[in-house]
């Protein structure tokens, strides 16, 4: 279950940062002498190019949805409303994508009026949200690449002293070579139609999550929009320290840019109360994806005296016990407003591994078709798992 978030503090990421560990032992004093050395690092300003005129005056396009709920509709007569929370989990996104095909395959996958996203969720979430002729894109962007497709590694100095521990531009043109003004005119066609695409990222300087309402910028017109958009996936993926964070202008007066990370530093997954509001003739279903394991304990070794694994593990129980209490947030919610759950997750006794940025393909089409397989066979269980009697509805 561990999100994408504990692995910049996982050494195995990549043989090369392996490799480098020995000198990054060497350089670390000098490194940070050098960085306490430096002229402080400013802040981008707004970019004024980045705001529009409404009728209610001079707004950013950089700004999480406003009034969420003000834009949901009611669901159509006879129709139930469909909600699909994808969550964090690096590389084990795959399994997501998985589920996604087997979906399509049982001929059972409904058109969802909310999908949500969290860090690969978020990536998950625009081709999900498109429907099923997106299937093959999602297999071909999981199943076929490596580490250095995603991210490479920093020099020792150039990591240290600056925001983030390697270069993550490979990422960068891959979500670019998705998002384009084309790919953009779907998600607006489909937001005119009542439907709804919000993605987390967490607002590092406030501290706060922040729920951005996809559609709405699509639909805006703005010259920047593709732009914005990539940076919002960016973002949600920006694992703190590991990868660079993505600065926002607020909606706020304030000149200076936000700093954006990880959505999964506040939530694992994305369903909010406002989402559920919506009046539904034929009921409401949630369903999440977890992309990761619910194991209640991971004690297969013990936990090595040296403070890089004593924080690795200490982080990985954290976000263990963040997703737990998630899910059940998210079951007590589905079930007081009469919505069903219904949750997927990796098997226990799939290939797991605690580092959450190890593109091992092998693993990764094994995890593949092992979602494929539960996709196909609705497999959806309808409580979390290790739930005590007083916990169930």
């Amino acid at each position: 279950m561990q999100g994408a978030g504990i692995a910049y503090m996982n050494f195995k990421t990549s043989g090369s940062l392996i490799r480098r560990l020995v000198s990054w032992c060497l350089l670390i004093v000098a490194a940070v002498w050098l960085a306490g050395c430096g002229a402080e690092v400013t802040r981008p300003l707004e970019d004024p190019a980045l705001r529009t005129t409404t009728p209610q005056g001079s707004v950013s396009l950089y700004d999480e949805a406003d009034n969420p709920a003000a834009t949901i509709a009611d669901v159509k007569p006879g129709k139930r409303l469909e909600i699909l929370a994808l969550s964090g989990g690096g590389a084990e996104g795959v399994f997501g994508a998985g589920v996604l095909k087997g979906w399509t395959e049982s001929g059972k996958r409904p058109q969802f009026d909310i999908v949500t996203g969290i860090s690969t969720g978020a990536l998950l979430s625009v081709f999900a949200f498109l429907g099923p002729q997106y299937d093959e894109a999602l297999h071909a962007l999981y199943t076929g690449v490596d580490a250095k497709d995603i991210f490479r590694p920093k020099s020792v100095l150039e990591g240290v002293t600056s925001d983030s521990l390697t270069d993550n531009t490979p990422l960068r043109r891959k979500v670019e070579a998705v998002v384009t003004p084309a790919f953009l005119d779907k998600i607006a066609r489909e937001y005119r139609k009542g439907r709804r695409l919000y993605i987390g990222t967490t607002n590092l300087d406030a501290g706060k999550l922040v729920v951005w309402d996809v559609g709405r910028i699509a639909v805006s017109g703005h010259p920047k929009r593709v732009k914005i958009v990539q940076d919002i996936l960016m973002a949600s993926a920006a694992v703190p320290g590991f990868f660079k964070p993505v600065y926002i202008q607020p909606l706020e007066t304030s000149k200076a840019k936000q700093m954006h990370v990880d959505g999964s530093v506040k939530a694992p997954f994305l369903l909010l109360p406002f989402m559920l509001r919506p009046k539904a003739p034929q009921g409401k279903a949630v369903y999440i994806i977890v992309n990761g394991q619910l194991k209640l304990l991971d004690a297969g070794a013990a936990v090595k005296p040296k403070t890089t694994h004593i924080a690795a593990k200490t982080v990985t129980e954290l976000m263990r016990e963040q997703m737990k209490r998630t899910l059940y947030q998210a079951y007590v919610l589905s079930r007081k407003t009469g919505a069903r759950f219904n949750l997927l997750y990796i098997p226990d006794d799939a290939p797991g591994d605690t580092n959450a940025l190890n593109f091992d393909r092998a693993r990764m089409r094994k995890l593949y078709e092992i979602g494929r397989r539960l996709g196909r066979e609705g497999r959806w269980v309808h409580a979390p798992p290790h739930l005590a009697r007083e916990e169930r509805f």
